[in-house]
């Protein structure tokens, strides 16, 4: 039952932020997006489960993803005007799994 809790929240996100970004609001849809409130609920939820502790890496995974992304939406709006929508986000979705690989590599 609970994960399917897990399942509408996430849900009610995407649908949020696509209503939005399908209304010109594309500053408010990208806010939603990256607002911490999944991760919140996600140390919420993990803290409820099994306390503290696995939190903690969690969170300092985390930090290892602020470069993928900047890579992968750096790419897109790069690439969006010269490639079109589906090879650029194709594009930036393969360079973020590129740069996450390279960066668990080096760290």
């Amino acid at each position: 039952m609970k994960y399917a809790l897990y399942f509408v929240i996430g849900g009610t996100v995407v649908s949020l932020t696509t209503y939005l970004g399908s209304l010109g609001r594309s500053w408010l849809a990208a806010f939603v997006t990256t607002f911490p409130a999944l991760t919140g609920l996600t140390f919420i939820l993990m803290y409820l489960n099994a306390g503290v502790e696995p939190t903690v890496p969690y969170a300092r995974n985390l930090l290892y993803f602020v470069v993928p992304w900047l890579a992968y939406v750096g790419f897109y709006l790069v690439a969006i005007d010269r490639l079109g929508f589906w090879l650029a986000l194709s594009g930036a979705v393969a360079l973020f799994v590129a740069v996450s690989a390279l960066s668990k590599l080096i760290l």
